[in-house]
């Protein structure tokens, strides 16, 4: 009887090994995922789309390395609710997420935890994650990234950060931006340094430490939002005939965003080639004086700025790489997503998708695939703005930031005015009534801003006073 009992562990220990090797066998193919956002981009500030003001060499070529989508887009014109449509896979405003977390009840204040995010979905499917640089989707404990399904942060909790940090300042906490407040896990760090460089320093450690099972990375750079400061190193780089403070600091942003895309595609290159990476911005540039977090973006040929429901708040730069398995060198002209991310991701991994999601696989499409466009709709609501899309097709209600108005339904052919700058509403009054019809039906499915007013107040508008920045509030 002993010995069978010997026998029988034996043989179940056997099994479980069985079922080890089998599991670790099956991740060993699955694609590391890395998704790096870059913060308030100008459209036309990278070489790629048209800039000449600095060369952006390395977000050129992973550009080129794989699928480089011209009609991307974000589900908002603003950083938290844009990041919320690519952390759960649909629109933000079916959650009432619609506007930034600045000031308020911080129990309720973020990404309702209801919500799955990909963090989620990847742990659960066996990988490593992190998040490394801007979370902005909530401040206290039960909205920090370690609870919403990375394993490690590295990085600050809200809107904006300052770049050239000082271990021996004065940690500083305001709800919409903070300063020498950077955390590992959830502990406050004293540190000098770049926040750019220390962020992707810090990526390149979280890759090479995860090499026995696959990773999710998604990397938030705060560059190029404000503050613009300007890092020593890269001084001597922006142009002697940009004078203007502002654009100088923007451009030094850049340069340095740039130079650690390019440390990190290098390191893709060498040690982790099977990753699919997506990069986009989380919404368009601010390029208007008034507006708030004005960084000089640059976001022609589109009209608009970060804050507007027209093209240029969210349309962005948005490139899909995977060596071997996408082509490279490629365009792809069908409207696309940010919300498309996480259910490609689960379809690459087999992990399954949560409840709701909105966004599509992208991978047949841009394998060539699939000839049907991802969406036959895509629409959009930021208080009191909204959008549609629909093929070539473009309504739009717009805020005027200076007159603090809306322009009523307008409608553009984006294959003929992607510019949007000859309104055709007058004279297809049919066409603006199917469309408004249209975004009247996806709105019936979102709910009220969970937060700081109503879909009728300007969420672009200056909320009222952040707390006092002080001393550090640990999360």
């Amino acid at each position: 009887m002993k010995f069978q009992s010997m026998i029988l562990r034996a043989f179940g220990g056997f099994i479980l090994a069985a079922a080890l090797f089998s599991t670790a066998s099956a991740q060993v193919g699955k694609p590391n995922i890395l998704v790096i956002i870059a913060d308030d981009l100008g459209y036309a500030d990278i070489g790629v789309h048209g800039g000449k003001a600095v060369p952006t060499p390395n977000i050129d070529a992973l550009a080129a390395s794989g699928v480089r989508c011209t009609n991307g887009y974000v589900t908002a014109p603003y950083c938290s609710p844009s990041r919320a449509g690519f952390l759960t896979g649909k629109s933000q405003t079916r959650f009432g997420h619609e506007f930034n977390p600045h000031v308020g009840d911080e129990a309720r204040l973020g990404l309702p935890l209801a919500q799955r995010t990909i963090a989620n979905v990847l742990h659960d499917a066996g990988y490593a994650t992190s998040l490394i640089g801007k979370w902005h989707q909530g401040f206290d404990a039960a909205h920090h990234p370690q609870s919403r399904g990375f394993d490690e942060f590295l990085g600050f909790l809200v809107g904006g950060h300052n770049f050239l940090l000082h271990k021996d300042a004065e940690p500083e906490f305001g709800s919409a931006h903070s300063h020498n407040m950077i955390y590992r896990g959830r502990e406050l760090q004293h540190l000098d340094g770049y926040t750019t460089d220390l962020f992707t320093d810090e990526a390149l450690g979280f890759m090479n430490r995860n090499t026995a099972k696959p990773w999710f990375l998604y990397l938030a750079y705060n560059a190029v939002h404000t503050p613009l400061e300007i890092a020593e190193k890269l001084k001597d780089r922006i142009p002697t005939e940009v004078t203007d403070p502002n654009r100088r600091g923007y451009l030094s942003l850049l340069l340095g965003l740039d130079d650690d895309i390019g440390r990190i595609t290098a390191e893709l290159k060498a040690k982790h080639p099977n990753t699919l990476v997506f990069f986009f911005s989380d919404n368009g540039g601010s390029g208007r004086k008034p507006f708030f977090a004005y960084n000089t973006g640059v976001n022609t040929p589109l009209r608009g700025d970060k804050g507007q429901t027209l093209e240029g708040g969210i349309r962005v730069p948005f490139f899909v790489s995977w060596p071997g398995k996408l082509p490279a060198g490629k365009t792809y002209d069908q409207p696309v997503s940010a919300m498309d991310i996480l259910p490609t991701a689960c379809a690459v991994t087999g992990a399954p998708q949560p409840n709701g999601v909105e966004g599509v696989n992208l991978l047949p499409h841009l394998k060539g695939e699939a000839t049907a466009a991802p969406h036959d709709t895509l629409a959009w609501r930021f208080g009191p703005q909204k959008a549609i899309r629909q093929g070539q097709w473009k309504l739009v209600d717009v805020r005027d930031m200076e007159a603090k108005t809306q322009s009523g339904w307008q409608l553009y052919d984006l294959s003929t005015d992607i510019g949007e700058q000859h309104d055709l509403a007058a004279a297809k009054p049919e066409l603006v009534a199917q469309l408004s019809k249209a975004w009247d039906d996806w709105n019936a499915k979102n709910i009220a801003p969970q937060w700081h007013g109503s879909i009728n107040e300007d969420p672009t508008a200056p909320q009222k006073p952040a707390p006092k920045a002080g001393k550090a509030k640990k999360k």
